[in-house]
């Protein structure tokens, strides 16, 4: 199963230069390197997460020209016993073109899934002059200032580089990016 979340600059509604899934803006672009891999490697299930704004007709018809059979839902987390607001799309797409999967999926979570929170949010945090919140904070930043000397000190770049052509090599991607065709500006 993959489970992913591509680039949504492009679809975000805060973008005022929006682009389409095939306009070779960084959102299409990171989709079809999903696709890309999904069509070589054919998981059983893909599930997607994006903003409400994406093309999801589009990337129904992108998953249908791989052979995958596809459906998807705007979901907002406080109805699915999650004490905040986070509306967001999730599609789920099968490796099988008379599958009803996504529509039993879609069926499943509008019926039987959602549950709304039974508190708000405030009831699970502390009140904002709470000492503990002010002693934590102290005690993040100076684990935080400690950790990154540490990860400095102890990073073996080398090996992270040899251990990341390696895996290269093994899948056979080559030393260029040949999911999402990006290159280089020089």
């Amino acid at each position: 199963m993959l489970i992913a979340g591509t680039s949504c600059v492009d679809y975000s509604t805060l973008n005022n230069r929006k682009k389409g899934i095939d306009a070779g803006g960084e959102s299409g672009n990171t989709f079809y390197g999903m696709r890309s891999w999904v069509a070589k490697h054919r998981p059983p299930f893909v599930i997607l997460e994006n903003v409400c704004n994406a093309p999801w007709s589009g990337v129904v018809d992108r998953f249908k020209e791989i052979g995958y059979s596809a459906g998807w839902m705007r979901m907002d987390t406080k109805n699915f016993y999650i004490p905040h607001t986070r509306t967001r799309v999730y599609l789920l797409a099968v490796d099988d073109r008379r599958s009803t999967i996504p529509e039993q999926w879609l069926d499943s979570m509008k019926r039987e899934m959602p549950r709304p929170a039974s508190s708000t949010l405030d009831s699970w945090l502390l009140h904002h002059d709470d000492p503990r919140i002010h002693t934590s904070r102290q005690r993040l930043v100076m684990e935080s200032q400690a950790s990154a000397e540490r990860r400095r000190k102890e990073v073996d770049w080398a090996r992270c580089e040899q251990r990341h052509a390696r895996a290269r090599h093994e899948e056979r991607l080559g030393n260029k990016r040949p999911l999402i065709a990006w290159v280089e500006s020089r």
